[in-house]
């Protein structure tokens, strides 16, 4: 049974043909045998002749019946995956002529990392070659799949044929989502009913249901869409202690990361980011995101699918920068308001940045400090001192280790990384039309 796939070529794919000789050999042999046949006719120059310039046409009508009648689709299940999902791909490569291509190869110019599709397959005619590919993600980011072509020639190899698509799509790779239930996120406080926190309380203030309208509800609260699917008019209801908004603070400091390959701080602080978030607005919290690598990360919090869509889409795209701890909170604080909740991801020693947190806390924001300690990493400082000062100072932390998340042993699942399945998973559908 087939699964849905998209396919990743254009609509109307404009495929662009080459046909070109590919080996002088055949065609010198017979301008060698008129010439020979002209200057001392013989009963073998004739035969030898007709043989060579046989192949020579019949080469050249085969390859010029693959030339008009080759043709392919490539197709994906999404367009987005995890790191540690797998991105699985649909290839056909179909024969509307009436020869056999008896070595069609598909070669794939897309830049995912360590993504090798490109294979060669025969494809009789009228018939087309149907594969799959199920490979890992193993790398967050964004990437192209496609440019794609494919290549093939007559059986003597005399001329070669080329079907090129331009064509390419992208797919997001984003930091895996893992579970976090031991963190408990320390949030701001909500006492009294001022008029400065009720206007933060009127901005942050979620939704919980829907009820019925009575007389006296405002205009305001009015569910429109499900008043239309029920034909009567429906309010929200709303949480009596409204979410305080979430800031994440991811730490990108090139200076202050430790680690190789996969598992470096960074990498792991862009999990526990994308974990926290997610988390968050599942909670019907607002949730915001602050970093700083090459690009600055300005995403203040908001609510919704659209805003989980940002974050993880700036996760996958950040990278290590020059911007401090310190400086990134600094420039943030003025933005926060009263009684939001400041999540800090970092491994940064310096104890610089702590400062920083103090003034957090003098203007009511609730800090939790997710700490990436460097000597879980391979690093050779301390993180004794920075622990000792947040414990002193009543700020709730947690150290990360690498046991927060497993990253799969991708040469076990897959032997080199990125392999096309067994043949079994390679089919031959037709005849066709």
């Amino acid at each position: 049974m087939l699964m849905n796939y998209t396919s990743i070529m254009d609509p109307n794919p404009e495929l662009t043909r080459h046909f070109r000789l590919k080996n002088l050999f055949l065609p010198i042999v017979v301008i060698g045998l008129i010439i020979q046949q002209y200057f001392a006719p013989h009963r073998a120059w004739e035969v030898l002749l007709a043989a060579f310039g046989g192949a020579f046409l019949l080469s050249a009508v085969w390859a010029f019946a693959l030339y008009r009648g080759l043709s392919f689709k490539r197709e994906m299940r999404h367009g987005w995956a995890q790191v540690g999902d797998k991105f699985s791909e649909m290839f056909t490569i179909s024969n509307h002529s009436r020869f056999t291509a008896f070595a069609v190869e598909l070669i794939d110019h897309s830049n995912f990392p360590g993504y090798k599709s490109s294979v060669a397959w025969p494809v009789r005619g009228n018939f087309d070659k149907l594969w799959y590919m199920d490979n890992m993600c193993t790398t967050r980011g964004l990437y192209n799949v496609g440019p794609t072509e494919i290549r093939t020639s007559d059986p003597f190899g005399i001329f070669e044929i080329t079907v090129h698509s331009a064509f390419k799509k992208q797919i997001l790779v984003t930091p895996p989502i893992v579970s976090l239930l031991e963190i408990e996120i320390a949030s701001g406080e909500w006492h009294g009913n001022s008029g400065a926190q009720s206007r933060v309380f009127d901005r942050t203030v979620t939704a919980a249901g829907v009820r019925e309208y009575v007389s006296g509800d405002s205009l305001f609260s009015v569910h429109w869409l499900t008043s239309a699917r029920r034909e009567d008019f429906y309010v929200r209801t709303f949480d009596q202690h409204p979410s305080s908004d979430w800031w994440v603070f991811l730490d990108m400091d090139r200076y202050m990361q430790v680690g190789e390959g996969l598992e470096t701080t960074d990498e792991y602080a862009t999990v526990l980011a994308a974990s926290i978030a997610d988390r968050g607005l599942k909670e019907n919290r607002a949730v915001g995101l602050v970093g700083e690598g090459s690009k600055p990360v300005w995403l203040p919090p908001k609510t919704g699918s659209g805003q989980r869509s940002e974050i993880m889409y700036a996760l996958a795209m950040v990278d290590r920068g020059d911007t401090s701890l310190k400086s990134l909170l600094a420039k943030a604080q003025r933005f926060m308001e009263r009684k939001s909740s400041a999540i800090v991801v970092t491994a940064s020693v310096d104890p610089e940045w702590l400062g920083a947190l103090t003034a957090l806390k003098q203007r009511g924001i609730t800090t939790t400090v997710l700490f990436l300690a460097p000597e879980n990493f391979g690093g050779m400082q301390s993180s004794t001192p920075i622990l000792n000062q947040l414990n002193s100072w009543g700020i709730r932390n947690f150290v990360i280790t690498k046991n927060i998340y497993a990253w799969p042993d991708f040469q076990e699942i897959f032997p080199n990384q990125w392999t096309a399945l067994s043949p079994a998973a390679v089919l031959d559908r037709g005849a066709l039309p």
